[in-house]
């Protein structure tokens, strides 16, 4: 049964400090952004707090009811772990993009105004119950509000639990678009990471705006056949993971969790699965000229499939939806459009070497080859991977930066996770690709952000600005 909601119209309670700290933020202007950190700074907040308070001024400011969805809490936890590969200035410039671009996002006319509300909680009698009319909420199409208001109820009885429920609802959506997942998955990290599930009901309510809107549900028949199969069990084939990524990448899009079920039904093991699929993800972004965002997704999926506490059921949709996202989908479109990989064999490439070609190949192929064969030669991926961090962030503006490092942090952990050397390299080749390619059309929208760097002393490298003084 539906308790009677008594709703009073007013603004979600935030608390007197945090609430003048989100107002401080969305009075900024983009010049203001490294001053901001510094006063942060200055008062003792460290980067995981700075990045809870941007992402929190999004869940306030900015409406996630789509189409679009404000990337403020999806960037985020990986902005903030990305950089920690990195050296501090480094590490500044990733939260410079992240706080400029979230003072952009509040004031983009197509995000709002806006302002989150109270909601009184709405429950059933018993936590599965709640769980199942919250399901139902969602995924009816017509319950957006109301789908939040379960939402809350369900906060306020599981606290950090409640992540399984939402994981659940995003799963059932994911191929409809990828940001179903992402919004639910990177803002349960980034609450992790920063000890910020105290506001976990902001969080989540956006992302439920998002679910609850146009919803298209997901259950195939192959989910089923993949609950039990482990990613950590069996014993690992190379010649079997690269027969299994062929026909994946040659598979016609909407083939690929029944092709799944096969190969498991022919004897491979979940061990093996999981490098196909990673490597599936990663091959595909080798051949096709799509960006950042052909990968971002099915990353948080390997993240699932990883996690021995996912259940059954939700492992079942994780392989499933693996291969079966919007952007799989948009890739295997324009198969005209691939490009044959170059031939990639060991050698041994210096940083600099490789830090120059990734800036000035327009094309992406070069940089792609020198970066696998980097790998093949023994380079640590670490070190590849905070090169390609660099140039992302000194190469493009805040948008195109945010999701690059994004991408290179996933691919980075897809090649420490793989046990196929021979073959994970084209992870991280991938993403020289992408930001390679990028790197001609986005030096100009990383000028004003790295003039702040400069400015603000952040960099290591003091210049003197009026307007910082």
């Amino acid at each position: 049964m539906l308790g009677r909601c008594v709703e009073i119209h007013q603004e979600y309670d935030w608390g007197p400090s945090l609430d003048i700290a989100l107002r401080q933020i969305e009075q900024l202007q983009p010049s203001d952004a490294a001053r901001w950190i510094l006063a942060g700074r200055a008062v003792g907040q460290d980067n995981a707090s700075l990045y809870l308070q941007l992402a929190l001024a999004t869940t306030r400011y900015v409406d996630h009811h789509g189409p679009l969805v404000g990337h403020g809490m999806i960037n985020a936890s990986p902005a903030l772990r990305a950089p920690s590969i990195m050296t501090p200035a480094y590490q500044d410039l990733a939260l410079l993009h992240m706080t400029c671009y979230v003072i952009d996002l509040l004031q983009d006319p197509n995000y709002g105004p806006y302002l989150l509300m109270a909601m009184q909680p709405v429950e059933e009698q018993t936590v599965e119950d709640s769980e199942r009319a919250f399901l139902e909420s969602v995924e009816s199409g017509e319950q957006v509000l109301l789908a939040e208001h379960r939402l809350v109820g369900l906060v306020r009885r599981l606290g950090p639990a409640v992540r399984r429920i939402l994981t659940l609802a995003a799963l059932r959506q994911y191929p409809e678009n990828e940001h179903r997942l992402l919004s639910v998955h990177r803002s349960a990290q980034l609450l992790d990471d920063a000890d910020g599930w105290a506001y976990a009901e902001p969080f989540f309510r956006a992302a439920v705006q998002y679910l609850a809107n146009r919803p298209k549900r997901f259950l195939p028949e192959a989910a089923a056949h993949l609950e039990e199969v482990d990613a950590h069990q069996g014993s690992l084939d190379l010649v079997q993971v690269e027969a299994g990524m062929q026909l994946l990448v040659e598979a016609p899009y909407g083939a690929e969790p029944n092709l799944l079920v096969s190969l498991i039904e022919q004897g491979i093991s979940g061990r093996t699965l999981y490098e196909m699929v990673a490597l599936t993800g990663s091959e595909l972004l080798c051949r096709s000229r799509f960006d950042a965002h052909a990968v971002t997704g099915l990353h948080c999926i390997l993240d699932l499939l990883q996690d021995g506490n996912v259940t059954g059921e939700m492992r079942g949709l994780a392989w499933s939806a693996s291969l079966s996202g919007q952007r799989i989908r948009r890739q295997k479109e324009h198969r005209e459009g691939w490009r044959l990989l170059p031939p990639v064999a060991p050698a041994k490439i210096a940083p600099e070497e490789l830090r120059a070609v990734v800036q000035n190949d327009p094309e992406g192929m070069e940089a792609m080859r020198l970066t696998g064969a980097a790998l093949l030669g023994g380079a640590d991926p670490v070190a590849v991977a905070r090169i390609l961090m660099e140039v992302a962030l000194t190469t493009a503006g805040a948008f195109e930066a945010l999701h690059n490092l994004k991408m290179v942090w996933g691919l980075l952990l897809e090649t420490l996770r793989s046990h196929l050397p021979q073959l994970s390299w084209r992870h991280l080749a991938a993403g020289a690709r992408v930001i390679a390619e990028g790197t001609a059309r986005g030096r100009q929208d990383a000028a004003p952000v790295l003039a702040l760097w400069h400015q603000s002393g952040l960099s290591g490298i003091f210049i003197p600005d009026k307007k910082l003084a």
